[in-house]
């Protein structure tokens, strides 16, 4: 359904017609797209994939009937629909077809009246190469365009955010590609700017700030294999309860991995229930938390266990 909603027949010159969508106002567009957002953010993907194709088709009716800054506003809701749906896609691992979403919310995105869609689209690009497997293109882009856009003194804090944004996307493919040293001095620039910016923030429902920085440095060192350096670097960060659900589940399943990695299975499987509590949908379609739910289950030898009983409400067959 979703990947029908990214590319409909109408949209194909000559093979369809147009969708007969009566389009909401331009204040009713932003409305929804931060209705999604904040959806997405939560993790719920069912509920994104059944919102998104009515944002999309309302979007692309306001650009066929708008004109002058109502169209390009309207472009900006529909670069960042186009997005959301690029990485709702990716998590169910359709990466082909979320390819496609964001190559259109980069067209829109020049349509648009802001131009700071095209730096975060660069970021979900990053990422989904990095899904992909294509580490160097993911290392690629996201270096690219933070070099294109790297802030001044006088910068203002939303492009530092940025900035660093694009900066932890490139380290996370250079830590996969196994270019530590790229990704530890990627990794400094981008503490440096949160340190800068002094506070968490939240731009294009995307995280940056000091916390960010850390979970992600969390993540590089399992990456890394280091996970003792991991779980000691996750105890200096203050406080991860501001995250949004889905980037906080995600350091719960880092933490996770790195107390398997040192066989403190108890430890490992309290982090996914919290994981679980977090975010549950998005642990039930994300590959690598299945995956270590399946391999603790499999080391325990109780019958009956907190991590069996994980791994059955995920429906990991046996």
């Amino acid at each position: 359904m979703l990947r029908q909603a990214v590319t409909p027949l109408g949209e194909f010159p000559g093979l369809g017609e147009p969708e007969d969508v009566p389009p909401p106002t331009v204040a009713q567009l932003r409305d929804s797209i931060r209705s999604t957002e904040q959806i997405r953010r939560r993790g719920e993907l069912t509920k994104i994939t059944a919102m998104l194709p009515t944002l999309l088709a309302d979007a692309r009716a306001a650009v066929r009937e708008y004109s002058g800054g109502a169209r390009a506003a309207s472009y900006a809701v529909l670069s960042e629909a186009y997005q959301v749906a690029a990485t709702t896609l990716t998590a169910f691992g359709k990466e082909d077809a979320a390819y496609t979403a964001l190559e259109r919310s980069m067209e829109a995105a020049k349509l648009s009246d802001d131009p700071r869609l095209e730096v975060i689209g660069v970021s979900s690009l990053s990422w989904i190469f990095s899904k992909q497997g294509r580490v160097s293109d993911a290392e690629t882009v996201a270096v690219r365009m933070a070099e294109r856009i790297e802030p001044g003194f006088r910068s203002a804090p939303i492009d530092l955010s940025l900035w660093g944004i694009l900066l932890l996307r490139g380290a996370t493919a250079a830590v996969r590609a196994e270019r530590t040293n790229v990704a530890e001095d990627l990794l400094s620039l981008a503490t440096a700017a949160a340190a800068r910016i002094g506070v968490d923030r939240l731009d294009y429902a995307t995280p940056f700030g000091p916390t960010n920085a850390g979970v992600a440095t969390v993540n590089a060192y399992v990456d890394m294999g280091k996970p003792d350096k991991a779980l000691s670097h996750a105890k200096r960060i203050p406080d991860v309860t501001g995250l949004p659900p889905t980037w906080l589940v995600r350091h719960h399943l880092d933490r996770a991995l790195a107390y398997a990695e040192m066989h403190r299975d108890s430890e490992a499987t309290r982090t996914l229930l919290a994981a679980e509590r977090t975010a549950p949908e998005w642990m039930r379609y994300h590959a690598t938390s299945r995956h270590l739910v399946a391999e603790l289950r499999e080391r325990e030898r109780r019958r009956n266990s907190p991590i069996r009983d994980l791994a059955v409400r995920l429906e990991i067959e046996s």
